[in-house]
């Protein structure tokens, strides 16, 4: 990074807007001020580990300050790989779905708060071994008010295999890409 006032403007900006947990393969970058923000999430082989008994799990990216969130939109290129052994845990060609949201996975099936960031996006896991399978593509389809005036408001990456049989065991997803979010912070009301 440069030194000076870009720097100093990026550093800001993050402070006003809020942080990404401390986590291995994402890397954060919020831009932006006066309650306007650009924030992306690089991932890099970012592990999420997959338990057979639920078929789906979450890692917070990012936790935003006290106020009213409004999303106003962005974009997700995202590629995925198992590095635990495919045949006996994730299955070769298995399906699955993710979103972002602003709260953890519960179900094999993402829907609500789960799923209103960036909507539920199915594929196949099609990369052999612990290839990397052909990138998946999402855009955040519509704009978006989350109330963080009480309990500020988190964001998590979600996944999900709906399809039971295509998990046999305990398993990591490694994760790859970007995720582009555009959103304002209107405040918190109090």
């Amino acid at each position: 990074m440069t030194r000076g006032l870009p720097r100093t403007l990026v550093r800001a900006a993050a402070r006003e807007a809020g942080l990404a947990p401390p986590k291995a393969g994402l890397k954060t970058i919020t831009s932006g001020q006066g309650g306007a923000f650009r924030t992306v999430f690089s991932f890099s082989a970012m592990p999420v580990p997959v338990t057979d008994a639920l078929a789906y799990a979450s890692q917070k990216i990012f936790d935003f300050t006290d106020g009213k969130v409004r999303i106003k939109g962005g974009t997700a290129r995202l590629q995925f790989a198992v590095l635990s052994p495919r045949a006996a845990t994730i299955n070769d060609n298995a399906a699955l779905t993710w979103s972002v949201g602003s709260s953890a996975a519960s179900s094999a099936t993402l829907a609500s708060t789960m799923v209103n960031v960036l909507a539920a996006t199915a594929r196949t896991l099609d990369g052999a071994g612990a290839a990397l399978s052909t990138a998946s593509t999402a855009d955040i389809a519509a704009a978006a008010t989350l109330d963080g005036t009480t309990t500020p408001v988190d964001l998590y990456l979600n996944l999900a295999l709906p399809t039971g049989t295509d998990i046999d065991a305990d398993g990591t997803i490694a994760v790859t890409g970007t995720i582009t979010v555009l959103w304002e912070n209107w405040g918190d009301n109090i």
